[in-house]
């Protein structure tokens, strides 16, 4: 199911269901969303610390069920990604999600709660995070992109990927993301459905042997053999080794595959920097991949 639109006025939630989070860098995203003309609502979680994540596992999911639950909240922004997201899943009720679907917003390791929404029926939205490349600072294209995203029920928009791996043709539901999360639910009731879908991969600091083990994960687990398309990110943070580059690994270990491969769109991970390109991909619609002609397009909205 779709979300309703957002519009100026509405409330927002922050929250952070992984990593520990920097209070300057929350404070710089929160003001990115608060000049969109929305009022953002922060879990009571987001800037505690237990260990390496944001709090314990009882109140990081407290925080994301409050915000689930609450009908004055139109969208869900995660803080950061880093590790933690996967161990909510269990005690997770996501049909609450579907009964009033809002769209969940992040990458990495938010991955795991993208693929969670979008299984229980519900659009989720690969964008940028509020600690993260918001306050980073989005380039003017990016953040554009996700501010229509969510606001206009008659875009479509469209996405290059200008390498082409294999070419051809294909439709399907947009899902994927973090490639490292999502071979990490592998074995799980939240591995993802990839049949018949538009996969789109992306990670990064994966060094290319990490690359070729993760994708052969995938392949051996059979996720890839009945896609439709492939999209990979731009890898551009994932370093070369020895000549060999995340565009040789992937070439290797999946080129052989018979549907459209291209490569190179820009979603997700960048390397560091003002600026970041990082364009929201709405997972769970419908969207068409011209590998030929390197581009991904939308062919229904993500909100209604």
């Amino acid at each position: 199911r779709k979300p309703l639109r957002i519009r100026p006025g509405d409330v927002v939630g922050v929250i952070a269901p992984a990593g520990a989070v920097d209070g300057e860098r929350l404070s710089a995203g929160v003001a990115v969303l608060e000049g969109w003309g929305l009022r953002v609502q922060v879990g009571s979680a987001v800037l505690k610390r237990h260990a390496y994540l944001a709090g314990s596992d009882d109140e990081r999911l407290a925080d994301l069920v409050q915000v689930i639950e609450d009908p004055r909240v139109r969208a869900i922004f995660c803080a950061r990604g880093g590790y933690g997201s996967q161990r909510l899943l269990p005690r997770l009720d996501l049909a609450r999600l579907a009964r009033q679907p809002k769209p969940i917003i992040g990458y990495s390791d938010a991955t795991a709660l993208l693929g969670a929404a979008v299984e229980a029926g519900v659009l989720a939205v690969h964008g940028p995070m509020v600690a993260d490349d918001m306050a980073r600072g989005l380039s003017e294209r990016s953040a554009t992109h996700l501010q229509t995203l969510l606001t206009d029920p008659a875009w479509r928009w469209e996405a290059e990927a200008p390498i082409t791996l294999r070419p051809g043709k294909a439709t399907g539901r947009l899902v994927g993301g973090c490639l490292a999360v999502l071979a990490a639910v592998l074995g799980t009731p939240w591995a993802p459905d990839t049949a018949g879908t538009i996969l789109f991969l992306e990670d990064v600091a994966e060094r290319p042997y990490r690359l070729d083990r993760l994708l052969t994960q995938l392949r051996q687990a059979g996720k890839l053999e009945r896609v439709a398309g492939l999209v990979f990110g731009t890898m551009a943070a994932c370093p070369p080794v020895d000549g060999v580059g995340p565009l040789d690994v992937v070439r290797a270990c999946v080129g052989d595959l018979p549907c459209p491969i291209a490569f190179g769109l820009p979603s997700g991970h960048a390397p560091g920097g003002a600026r970041t390109e990082n364009l929201a991909l709405p997972f769970g619609v419908e969207v068409a991949l011209d590998a030929e002609r390197g581009r991904l397009t939308a062919l229904e909205a993500a909100v209604v």
